[in-house]
């Protein structure tokens, strides 16, 4: 997690402009190349963890697939949803279908009107329980923006964890690129300023 001093919440918990969990789901998540062969093992090509062919090969293969959308609970998750107590477990059911309605998101909304909405029976007082013992084992981040919340995207997650990883980083180093810019010197001159005789037409 990041060392930044964070706003706290009224639990004394640390509030967040960005997810953090994802630094740590970068460095547990491995990446690789799938080969794909035909049944005599003669032909095959080898894909990228991106999709990208470096092998080409001769042959056509058609898959059938489920697309209804998965949450992926990952071993991190599992070790602590274990040691969830029944109210911890009764809002990460509810966490766990609201995210369904998400795929590629690492952040949902959440407040006890939720409750109704996914049709689950949890009380208001076990669902602030259940949702603080979630915040204090990091299976969920509070954000800056009320009732937004993160998801720990090295526990669970819907939809591809390493294209969104990709996608977030090549975000972040675009944050940076242009945070640099606006802190260059104040002397130099902006390329997109009119001159002093006014703009042209």
């Amino acid at each position: 997690m990041s060392d930044k001093q964070e706003p706290v919440s009224r639990r004394g918990l640390p509030r967040y402009a960005e997810n953090p969990s994802v630094a740590s789901a970068v460095s547990n998540s491995k990446s690789g190349t799938k080969r794909l062969a035909n049944k005599a093992g003669d032909k095959f090509m080898v894909v990228s963890e991106h999709g990208e062919v470096m092998a080409p090969a001769g042959f056509h293969q058609v898959v059938t697939v489920d697309k209804t959308q998965f949450v992926k609970l990952y071993v991190n998750g599992v070790k602590a949803f274990q040691g969830l107590s029944a109210a911890g477990a009764k809002v990460f059911e509810l966490i766990y279908s609201i995210v369904q309605g998400s795929p590629g998101a690492d952040r949902f909304y959440l407040h006890f009107m939720s409750v109704e909405e996914h049709h689950l029976q949890i009380s208001y007082r076990t669902f602030h329980r259940g949702l603080g013992e979630l915040l204090k084992k990091e299976f969920v981040f509070e954000s800056l923006t009320p009732n937004l919340y993160f998801l720990n995207v090295d526990y669970l997650f819907n939809g591809n964890r390493m294209a969104f990883i990709k996608e977030y980083r090549m975000a972040d180093d675009a944050q940076t690129a242009k945070a640099a810019v606006l802190d260059r010197d104040p002397n130099t001159t902006d390329m997109f300023e009119h001159s002093k005789d006014g703009p042209h037409d």
